[in-house]
């Protein structure tokens, strides 16, 4: 009988270690928490853009020239970019001659935003990182002509609760730029279907949804909130940054609230710890 147990408990504990394993390599620790998922990318940032050239090898073509040709229309609107990682995305914007304007970059690890501040050094303040660990995002509603959120989703929770929120602080007529992870990603208990990517986009609000191939993991995803589109006001991160303590957006270049003195820590890299 106590055999019987052993081999009960010896099994019990590899499939508790099969599931824990694919949590946190596959999912990359999308069920344990914004601060564990975050102390996991510290640890794997240096490395995590390893294995992913066919993907960054088309962000020029997939990602920098379509979004120019949309920025022609608004000229300079401040940029969120959610899960932001390593920078490729406002790198691929910023190296670009044409753009002119300033991105605000967002993840959960710090280790990741200093190799993107690594990547980013270059452009100096036309890009502005920030570690924020849950939603709501600190911004107020209509903040920001063009919001961006690529190759991420999956790694969320509940992919509705980015989309919501990005739909929220984005300014009326304003560009949404995400992905759709296929069933070539593995993913599967997060893969949704095309049509039904689509709906839970238009249950939310977007419009002029388009879904089109980007590479055998992820479709290239654009989208836009309903209203006429209007000249941004906000081009810098103290613009739209609201206060954590006080909720206000009355913060200085210090990074201090000048309605409540609190004021933002920001780390050697140049990483603002909200």
């Amino acid at each position: 009988m106590e055999w019987i147990i052993g081999i009960g408990i010896v099994v019990v504990v590899a499939i508790a270690l099969y599931l824990l394993d694919r949590e946190i390599y596959f999912y990359e620790g999308t069920h344990l928490g914004p601060r564990i998922q975050g102390w996991l990318y510290d640890h794997w940032a240096k490395k995590y853009d390893q294995g992913k050239q066919e993907s960054q090898a088309r962000d020029t073509e997939m990602l920098a020239q379509p979004l120019l040709k949309v920025l022609q229309k608004t000229p300079s609107p401040l940029i969120l970019d959610l899960a932001t990682g390593t920078g490729r995305l406002p790198y691929a914007l910023l190296r670009e001659s044409d753009f002119r304007s300033r991105v605000i970059a967002i993840d959960v690890s710090v280790g990741m935003l200093e190799q993107a501040a690594k990547r980013l050094d270059e452009f100096g303040d036309r890009v502005a990182l920030l570690r924020h660990l849950n939603f709501p995002l600190p911004f107020p509603d209509n903040s920001f002509g063009l919001v961006c959120c690529v190759e991420a989703l999956e790694v969320m929770p509940d992919m509705e609760a980015p989309l919501h929120d990005l739909y929220r602080v984005l300014r009326p007529g304003g560009l949404l730029l995400t992905s759709r992870g296929t069933q070539a990603s593995g993913r599967l208990a997060k893969v949704r279907t095309v049509e039904q990517f689509r709906q839970m986009m238009e249950t939310i609000g977007y419009e002029q949804i388009e879904i089109i191939p980007w590479w055998r993991w992820f479709d290239r995803v654009t989208a836009r909130k309903p209203g006429k589109c209007i000249p941004p006001k906000a081009q810098e991160l103290t613009d739209v940054l609201k206060c954590p303590k006080c909720k206000e957006t009355r913060l200085n270049a210090d990074l201090l609230c000048q309605d409540c003195g609190a004021q933002l820590a920001k780390n050697q890299a140049g990483v603002i710890l909200y």
